[in-house]
């Protein structure tokens, strides 16, 4: 059985469990300028009333976006950040690089590859805060975030502190050097969420570059510097056998969808302690 079946597997398996499970998902930078879809939209499949709140800063892809997502998915043109402000806006080459911090050419120019997020244009946009974002849509608490906003996530973080307290599970892009000038670097997006419950689990690879003019094994994309990588934060781990079985279940289902079976087993294990049943050796047979 591959990885496919036995997600959906596992879905159906913890579906049977808790059919009225509601995913309320939040992805900021959701443009998808490719068609590979990010695997907690297979979740809309399995608990049709579940959500996912997408967030691009430009209003006409919104808008395209929108005519054709999946029920459950709506895209919104905001710029999220710390509070309601304005915000210079740094629009680079391809639009995946632009941010809220300036791009650093200086140090960009001294590796391959990086053309595409040298500054085009300064703009001007107006931030509003996640927490302002949830208030307004009168939506209680989240479950999950994914986040890649070219380094001011963290920015948007420090404006989502009531919004993190149910939050299980975040994925988001980190960098270890300033490829942005000013940006917060892994560090200290990691001591934030560390104070708010949420720990460190895991990198979903490590990605960077060459220094011009090096190529190695004629791969101009190839990582001798490590520069960025996405994510893993989970609710802190000591805090998991006091979550009701909802949030248990959920998180069960996130870490599986990010390779990590073992916290999965961590969570079945105290919902079966809660309630006398046998889900984790049912999830041991499929997995």
């Amino acid at each position: 059985m591959n990885y496919s079946n036995k997600f959906e597997s596992i879905l159906n398996l913890i579906k049977s469990f808790d059919k009225s499970l509601k995913f309320e998902i939040i992805e900021i930078g959701a443009h998808p300028y490719d068609a590979k879809e990010e695997p907690f939209y297979k979740l809309l499949e399995f608990f049709p009333e579940s959500k996912i709140n997408a967030f691009d800063i430009d209003k006409n892809e919104c808008e395209k976006l929108n005519a054709v997502s999946k029920k459950g998915v709506k895209y919104f043109p905001f710029a999220l950040g710390k509070k309601k402000e304005k915000r210079k806006f740094y629009e680079a080459n391809h639009p995946m690089c632009s941010s809220l911090y300036e791009p650093d050419e200086k140090l960009l120019k001294l590796y391959n590859n990086f053309k595409v997020a040298y500054l085009k244009n300064i703009t001007e946009i107006e931030t509003i805060s996640l927490d302002q974002f949830l208030e307004d849509q009168k939506i209680s608490s989240i479950d999950f975030i994914k986040i890649d906003i070219q380094g001011a996530e963290l920015d948007v973080f420090e404006g989502a502190r009531k919004s993190l307290e149910n939050v299980l599970t975040i994925v988001s892009e980190v960098e270890f050097m300033q490829i942005y000038k000013n940006q917060p670097l892994f560090g200290d997006v990691c001591s934030f969420l560390n104070k708010k419950d949420i720990m460190f689990h895991k990198f979903l690879g490590l990605s960077g570059r060459t220094l011009i003019p090096v190529t190695v094994k004629n791969d101009i994309n190839f990582a001798t510097q490590h520069i960025w990588s996405d994510a893993v934060f989970i609710k802190n781990i000591l805090k998991i056998p006091s979550l009701d079985n909802s949030k248990l279940l959920k998180l069960a289902i996130f870490s599986y969808m990010y390779g990590s079976p073992d916290l999965t087993v961590f969570c079945l294990l105290n919902y079966d302690k809660n309630n006398k049943t046998n889900l984790t050796e049912s999830f041991k047979k499929i997995s």
